[in-house]
Order: C-alpha cells, then structure tokens, then sequence
C-alpha cells in the first residue's frame, strides 16, 4: 500500500496458512528473519516433496539466514507486496 501498510487478501490467523496457498495466482512465499531482512522463497522444491499442506509455521526451521538465525518466518503475500529491493540472505535447507 502507498502508506507502507499490508493488506492481505485473506484472513486468517497465524500457523493456519498452509504453503500449497503460496501458488495461487498473485501470490508469492516469503522469509522475514528477527534481523529485518527478508527474501523471497520459490516453494515449487517442497511441494515436489509433497509439503504443499505443510503449516507455514512447520517449514520455518529449514531457513537460514546470512546473519546466523536458524529460523526466519514464512508468510504468503500478494505480488504487489513485494518489496522493491534489497531482497534476499535467507536460504532455504529441505
């Protein structure tokens, strides 16, 4: 949004999204690590795994951050969402 607020389109409350949600159409995966940074995550290795019913919640130990956090958070956000730049640091381990 124009005033740095997010909207998201659906409502629901946190470890209820699932990651299949994330490849609905104008919808993206991302990491926010507690150090600020944030990065884009593709979700299509752990659906090939058969993770497409995953909670969020449960996939956020296999993140790596640059800064040395073993955990980032995982959120579904719409693609307009999307920050600019400066994406990136957060490393997926399956």
């Amino acid at each position: 949004m124009a005033d740095g607020g997010r909207y998201l389109a659906r409502n629901w409350s946190y470890g209820e999204a699932r990651l299949g949600w994330a490849t609905a159409a104008r919808s993206s995966l991302w990491a926010r690590c507690a150090c600020g940074r944030e990065a884009a995550v593709d979700p299509r290795p752990w659906i090939a795994q058969g993770l497409g019913r995953q909670v969020l919640h449960d996939l956020e130990t296999r993140l790596r951050c640059v800064c040395g956090a073993r955990r980032a958070s995982l959120e579904i956000r719409g693609l307009a969402e999307a920050p600019g730049a400066g994406a990136g640091g957060i490393h997926v381990f399956r």
